[in-house]
């Protein structure tokens, strides 16, 4: 792991961010959604920092993309209403406190939204020189550093756990037929495992929060090789995306990346909100959609597949 620093910067940190989302080669929909920190008073991010969030959802029948829909605004929508105040000593506990009540209640809000649904979540904030990054499920948080790849999320996966228990081999995780399996996701109970990560950032720093359409497409050394060469984060979403639909393109892919720099973005930063596909008949998709049990929530805790 990168050396945590301890004292307050000297300088001001900017945020340089874009996020994509594609729905990959062999899906017909996408069932993965995001929310960058656009369109929020600079008050309110100076007070609560910017909040990153990534969710890719599960279910079939609109399930998996109206739970990623509902968390990805349930998270930033509670936290931001959250009156934060902050000091250098408490700004950590501070954080995590809330956007851990802002998780819970996104997942209270896919239990009711769909009956069956779930998805993960991954989510970063930074606020000054510290990011706190927070997850559910296997949508993954990295940082790059002096070309080193930190993995700084930790996967509620089948596979994740029996690596821990010295069952397999991180190698025979990737290709493990049941490495999709998770035990955690948003949606599927009220008994959250929600891991924390706390880091010092510095400027050259790259933070990406991404679903495993990307990172289970994607070897380290490309991943490396594309957030060391390309010059914007968008540029880099795009590239990191296209790498992974070259692989087969198997899953919805998607990405946010954040360029730590002590230099301004660009007036406009490059950034794309997701777009649902719109249902057959046109109209708005019900929150209220689901009722037939699907065959593609995570095992373990909270469901065991028969068949």
């Amino acid at each position: 792991m990168p050396d945590k620093i301890n004292d307050t910067p000297k300088f001001s940190l900017h945020f340089h961010h874009a996020g994509l989302t594609d729905t990959g080669m062999l899906r017909d929909h996408n069932e993965d959604n995001y929310k960058l920190p656009v369109q929020i008073d600079e008050l309110v991010l100076s007070k609560n920092g910017h909040l990153y969030v990534l969710a890719d959802g599960m279910g079939g029948h609109q399930k998996g993309e109206v739970a990623s829909a509902v968390t990805v605004e349930a998270v930033p929508t509670t936290y931001y209403a959250i009156p934060l105040t902050m000091t250098e000593e408490n700004a950590e506990d501070v954080i995590i406190n809330a956007l851990s009540e802002a998780i819970t209640k996104a997942n209270m809000a896919v239990m009711e939204a769909t009956e069956g649904g779930g998805t993960t979540v991954v989510t970063a904030v930074l606020y000054a020189d510290l990011l706190i990054a927070m997850n559910v499920g296997d949508s993954r948080a990295y940082l790059l550093r002096d070309n080193e790849l930190h993995l700084i999320s930790r996967d509620h996966s089948l596979v994740s756990r029996l690596v821990e228990m010295g069952k397999i081999t991180a190698e025979e995780a990737l290709t493990h037929p049941r490495r999709n399996v998770l035990y955690q996701a948003l949606g599927q109970g009220s008994d959250l495992e929600i891991h924390v990560s706390t880091e010092r950032v510095q400027p050259k720093d790259v933070i990406i929060l991404c679903s495993d359409g990307l990172w289970g497409e994607i070897d380290e050394a490309d991943l490396k090789q594309v957030l060391n060469s390309a010059p914007t984060p968008h540029k880099a979403t795009k590239r990191l995306i296209d790498l992974a639909n070259q692989s087969g393109g198997p899953d919805n892919i998607t990405a946010i990346i954040i360029h730590i720099s002590d230099q301004e973005p660009p007036q406009e930063q490059e950034t794309e909100q997701p777009r649902m596909a719109a249902p057959d008949d046109d109209t708005e998709p019900s929150l209220q959609v689901a009722h037939e049990k699907p065959n593609t929530l995570p095992e373990g805790k909270y469901h065991t597949d028969k068949s």
